[in-house]
């Protein structure tokens, strides 16, 4: 039976006693093992009006159970902020609190702080690294670490030459190196706040055909409805915020074939037909391996050419959303998005020549368009970039990766060929933060910023990691 582990999958034995023993490498053990810059002191009596006082006589176990049944996760992030004890007390029960609270009420609000960086891939057979935002840095103290660092010691080359697919959720799949002359397919998912690894039963080369598109579903994928209860789906919805399952889609010779991984039971599903499905080729499979999906009432949608391609995950029937009409051709500078109430988001980048008497100038937006309840008209929103958020003298601008849960774009943008900037964009909040910075012939960085992937913790993470503004001045 496949276990959890932080290795590779080799032919030496693993213990499953250790595999289960919590991650000393994940990047909240790191951050918690840190020293606190703040003098401890020791409480000798009951404290009174300072921070820990919330001037009530509940117990912990009544404060966590109130808070397990806040219907909104805004909420509880206002009660965190209240006091220590409340910020402790759900912090340490992150686990216990989301386990209990299948989904939330919509609308669910964007948390810009979920967004931590991305990873990308150095160089070529170099394994992926990160590079993190300043609030991420400050927070974890993130250093650009490599997915290596994750097992360190256990077996340090696992990720070497290995291909980043997706990134959602918390959750960073990745596909291993193959032995020359091998066909099976090696997956890997990873969890790097907990450290937690886990290498996947290989697909043998009938099994899957590449190119594929792939997508980590969680319990809030398939909880995350009108009613607050479970869809009909075909495998039963992960049990709980640590689980989840792995969609693989791919082309089959005349139809469009799934296949599902789920984490409970440690085993791939059989091949499924999804339904209704249009035709789609090895290009319009392999544009869908760079975007990342999204999770809209049920649906997995891939941005494919001039549609949003959609399969149902209770019935794996196909749905074919048009793109909204830009006016200009975005040239496949089209990610996916989902707006706060939990509607579809396009987002794209317009080009424009805007001449004056004296100077022809080249206008770089971005568009936000949001589709109505009604599924068949888009509200636009036009967000200007250049001049407001980057320099004036930006001449191109390529979107990269969308983080669904924060709202978080990612996005690459210079002038010329010599600068390569990453920045990241709040779409709400209309917020841009430089990430990272590149020159050509230098800093060791690719000049294209090659399997870029945004990536953002899951609710359970951010919670836990809310105790540790109380250790920093």
């Amino acid at each position: 039976m496949q276990t959890r582990r932080r290795a590779r999958l080799s032919s030496r034995p693993y213990s499953a006693v250790a595999a289960a023993e919590p991650c000393p490498r994940g990047w909240l053990a790191v951050r918690r093992s840190r020293p606190s810059k703040r003098a401890r002191r020791v409480v000798t009596t009951i404290p009174q009006g300072d921070g820990d006082d919330d001037g009530t006589p509940l117990t912990d176990e009544i404060l966590v159970g109130i808070f397990a049944g806040l219907p909104d996760f805004s909420d509880l992030v206002r009660c965190a902020a209240t006091c220590r004890r409340w910020c402790r007390l759900v912090s340490g029960e992150a686990a216990f609190i989301c386990r209990a609270k299948r989904c939330w009420t919509p609308p669910s609000p964007l948390i810009r702080s979920l967004a931590l960086g991305f990873f990308y891939s150095p160089r070529h057979g170099a394994a992926p690294r990160f590079a993190a935002t300043a609030s991420a840095s400050r927070r974890l103290g993130l250093r650009q670490p490599s997915l290596n660092a994750l097992i360190q010691g256990l077996d340090d080359g696992l990720f070497d030459a290995s291909r980043l697919v997706a990134s959602r959720n918390g959750l960073l799949v990745v596909e291993l190196q193959r032995r020359k002359r091998e066909r099976a397919l090696k997956l890997c998912v990873c969890n790097p706040m907990t450290g937690e690894v886990t290498v996947l039963p290989p697909l043998g080369g009938k099994e899957i055909v590449s190119p594929f598109a792939c997508t980590v579903l969680t319990a809030d994928d398939y909880y995350n409805n009108d009613d607050k209860s479970p869809v009909s789906v075909v495998c039963e919805p992960p049990s709980s915020p640590s689980s989840y399952h792995l969609l693989l889609v791919y082309a089959r010779r005349g139809f469009t074939a799934c296949r599902t991984y789920v984490s409970d039971g440690c085993r791939w599903g059989p091949e499924a037909k999804v339904r209704d499905a249009a035709p789609l080729g090895k290009k319009a499979m392999a544009s869908m391996t760079g975007t990342g999906a999204v999770v809209v009432r049920n649906v997995a949608y891939w941005h494919v050419k001039n549609i949003a391609f959609g399969v149902r995950l209770d019935t794996l029937r196909a749905e074919h959303v048009g793109m909204p009409v830009s006016g200009h051709d975005p040239a496949g500078n089209t990610l996916l998005g989902v707006s706060p109430d939990g509607r579809l988001r396009v987002v794209q980048v317009v080009e424009s020549m805007c001449a004056t008497p004296a100077t022809v100038k080249r206008r770089v937006a971005i568009n936000v368009d949001t589709r109505r309840a009604t599924g068949k008209e888009w509200d636009l929103e036009v967000i200007e970039v250049v001049g407001r958020f980057l320099p004036a003298e930006t001449t191109w601008l390529r979107l990269r990766w969308m983080c669904e849960k924060s709202g978080v774009v990612f996005f690459t943008a210079g002038c010329g060929d010599l600068r390569k900037d990453v920045y990241a964009m709040s779409l709400d909040k209309q917020e841009v933060e430089k990430v990272a910075s590149h020159h050509d012939g230098g800093g060791g960085i690719p000049s294209s910023w090659a399997d870029l992937r945004g990536y953002e913790m899951d609710r359970t993470s951010y919670l836990s990691s809310l105790v540790m503004d109380e250790d920093d001045p």
